[in-house]
């Protein structure tokens, strides 16, 4: 499962001073581990999300104990924003700019 939702403006991390961004979410089946799908399917949503809004900037939010979610966020271009303490462990907060024709 992908999820591209408008983040609410009371989380932790905003980039934008009126928040709302747009938040990338994933999640896959254990079975589906380890075979690049979350990579290439993110890509292709972070793709046809930067189409639709060009410039706007995507976030996302997994905890730092979860490596391959962290991994994924490397591989797809999300930056390290921040890091807090939610749910009881440490979270990773970052955001991706889409490339744009004068970059």
């Amino acid at each position: 499962m992908i999820t591209l939702d408008r983040r609410d403006g009371e989380r932790p991390g905003p980039v934008r001073p009126n928040a709302g961004e747009a938040e990338l979410g994933y999640m896959f089946q254990p079975e589906a581990w380890g075979f690049g799908y979350a990579t290439e399917a993110c890509a292709a949503a972070l793709d046809w999300f930067a189409g639709g809004h060009p410039g706007e900037p995507v976030v996302l939010c997994t905890q730092t104990a979860n490596v391959h979610s962290m991994r994924v966020a490397a591989k797809l271009g999300f930056i390290e924003v921040e890091r807090f303490e939610a749910y009881g462990a440490e979270q990773w907060f970052g955001v991706w700019h889409p490339v744009t024709q004068s970059d």
